[in-house]
């Protein structure tokens, strides 16, 4: 049985991942293009959570500054490869082959639980991984052909996008563990603004424009940094450093699944029967993963 530590970290990353499932609404619903909000997303939460920091723990800015100024720059990078590499997935495959391929990250975690941290990996878990990738499979219709017969660069894409994130959610990680006592709200806050900051040099480099085009844009892009960035990776580190690095990977799978779910809700996306079975199946792998895996930390 899981302690009531692991308990209340499995659920802060587990809401973490529901906040950050609402990213592809919002990033549909606002019609610039997927690095400029990405771009938004970063600086909007950054720079909510930057404020709520210099309130809440104005010394631990100062802290992080001074003793991982490194690690909050690379974390902030490997955001920026992620999110780049992730859209740029998404534009040549398709969400449904892209959301597969960087769900990856729960192998490239787990190994590096393994090798890095000493974590076992049950066999529970390891036939949870699969099932859980099988449902989403069948959730959002891909299949084996459809995959063999993408574009190889789209595949190369997405499983970078998975490799950088789990790179990312190590960075967040190690932070958190070697300062366990500094908030993560400041550690969030400027790793999101590390990555707005390397995004804005990209955009300079290429001469893209941010310019929102209008106010609806800019409350959608407004809700997709605070609730996406914000509120769902401040929930995810709070619950990062109590948990295993696979079970944390296994749990946020449920932010593909619920970005379907939404799609069916707010999009009325058709689901049929295999969608909701893979659904069901998906949610049921996650559940058993992150229960076996509860006694794995070392």
């Amino acid at each position: 049985m899981p302690s009531s530590n692991t308990s209340s970290a499995l659920l802060s990353v587990f809401a973490g991942a529901i906040c950050i499932s609402f990213s592809a609404i919002f990033a549909k619903l606002a019609s610039t293009s997927p690095d400029v909000s990405a771009f938004y997303r970063t600086f909007i939460g950054g720079s909510c959570l930057l404020i709520l920091s210099l309130f809440q723990c104005r010394e631990a800015i100062f802290i992080l500054l001074k003793k991982h100024f490194g690690m909050l720059c690379l974390g902030g990078v490997l955001l920026t490869l992620d999110l780049t590499a992730w859209h740029r997935s998404i534009n040549i495959l398709g969400p449904g082959v892209g959301t597969i391929l960087v769900n990856f990250q729960v192998f490239f975690l787990a190994v590096a639980g393994w090798i890095f941290f000493k974590e076992r990996i049950t066999v529970r878990f390891a036939l949870a991984v699969p099932l859980a990738l099988a449902g989403l499979c069948m959730l959002i219709g891909i299949t084996l052909d459809n995959l063999l017969t993408s574009e190889f660069s789209g595949i190369g894409l997405g499983l970078a996008a998975a490799l950088w994130l789990a790179f990312y959610t190590l960075i967040v990680r190690h932070i958190q563990v070697r300062s366990p006592k500094i908030s993560p709200i400041a550690v969030v806050a400027l790793v999101s603004l590390a990555s707005a900051a390397s995004m804005g040099i990209f955009f300079i480099w290429n001469s893209t424009s941010i310019v929102i085009p209008t106010a609806t844009d800019g409350i959608w892009l407004f809700l997709y940094g605070l609730v996406s960035q914000a509120t769902g990776w401040l929930l995810i580190s709070r619950g990062l450093p109590n948990i295993s690095t696979s079970q944390a990977g296994l749990t946020i799978l449920i932010m593909p699944t619920l970005s379907f779910i939404w799609d069916i809700l707010f999009f009325a996306r058709p689901a049929g029967i295999m969608e909701l079975a893979g659904g069901i199946l998906a949610l049921t792998a996650i559940w058993l993963g992150t229960s076996s895996q509860a006694g794995a930390k070392e």
